[in-house]
């Protein structure tokens, strides 16, 4: 009976929060991508404090949080490159390969989600399939004169599916601080084994991650000489703990800072820090306005 009641209650909250006087009991939201972002990192299972940050990948997609029953809520996102343009990836997380034709490597992660609960903390532990997908390209550099950089060969597209559990924390009271400013944080983590996931060590560790620069600002110089190296750019960058603070100022080729060779380790784990947004469309659609 406690069970039940504390359920009941925890709904409540949820509803509370997630629902607003003009958006009825469900409310459609889209993720920031300038301001979501997923943290990779690896770790041991015989020493889980000793963690080794890979890096930092942008967010994008959609959150739907049903207030009137939990279970229909539903998220759909994908973690990508920071340097790469989000409209090169489909909904189902496949790659349109034509326009990753100058790329070495890149590693993309959707999440598409079945199950949705509200567990007896007020988290919300929503279970889905992750789909990796890993393109590889061989590449060969000429040392001459006419050097014009890397050829790239015909990629190889590796992917994989598998299911897991994010838990978002204390989904239900992030919701009720949003109220009706129509602008949502959310915190989640999954740990995941890389032997019941095999590829995704590779995938995540083959990549030099790009840095994150939130609020990104690029100018064009004036003046545009021999010594040209594309516009300058400025921004805040999202940092990596435990590793040296990246330049405020940014070229078009920056690749991040430069990582140590990383232990063996037998977990991956991808902790996420997203900013939602009410998607006023959706609403204005439901209402028939």
């Amino acid at each position: 009976m406690k069970s039940k009641v504390t359920s009941f209650a925890l709904a409540a909250v949820l509803a509370a929060g997630f629902a607003a006087p003009a958006l009825a009991q469900n409310s459609t939201w889209k993720l920031n991508s300038d301001h979501s972002t997923g943290r990779l990192s690896l770790s041991s299972t015989a020493d889980p404090n000793a963690t080794f940050a890979v890096g930092i990948a942008r967010v994008q997609g959609t959150v739907n949080l049903d207030a009137s029953s939990v279970a229909n809520s539903s998220f759909d996102f994908i973690i990508y490159p920071a340097d790469q343009d989000p409209a090169s990836i489909n909904k189902d997380g496949s790659l349109q390969v034509a326009e990753f034709s100058n790329v070495a490597r890149s590693t993309v992660i959707n999440f598409h989600s079945k199950i949705v609960k509200l567990t007896g903390d007020g988290d919300l532990a929503v279970t889905g399939d992750l789909t990796l997908t890993h393109l590889e390209r061989p590449f060969t550099i000429t040392d001459n004169e006419a050097y014009a950089g890397p050829v790239y060969g015909e990629p190889e597209v590796h992917s994989a599916t598998r299911e897991v559990t994010f838990v978002f924390d204390k989904a239900g009271s992030a919701a009720a601080k949003a109220g009706s400013r129509g602008k949502l944080k959310l915190l989640a983590s999954v740990g995941i084994k890389t032997e019941d996931f095999p590829g995704l060590f590779e995938a995540v560790t083959d990549m030099n991650w790009p840095a994150v620069v939130e609020n990104k600002d690029c100018q064009m110089p004036a003046n545009v000489g021999e010594d040209y190296h594309g516009a300058s750019c400025t921004g805040t960058p999202v940092l990596i703990p435990s590793r040296p603070s990246a330049s405020f100022t940014v070229g078009e080729d920056y690749r991040g800072p430069d990582l140590d060779p990383p232990r063996v380790r037998d977990n991956v784990s991808i902790a996420l820090n997203l900013e939602l947004r009410r998607d006023t469309s959706a609403v204005a659609k439901a209402s028939g306005n």
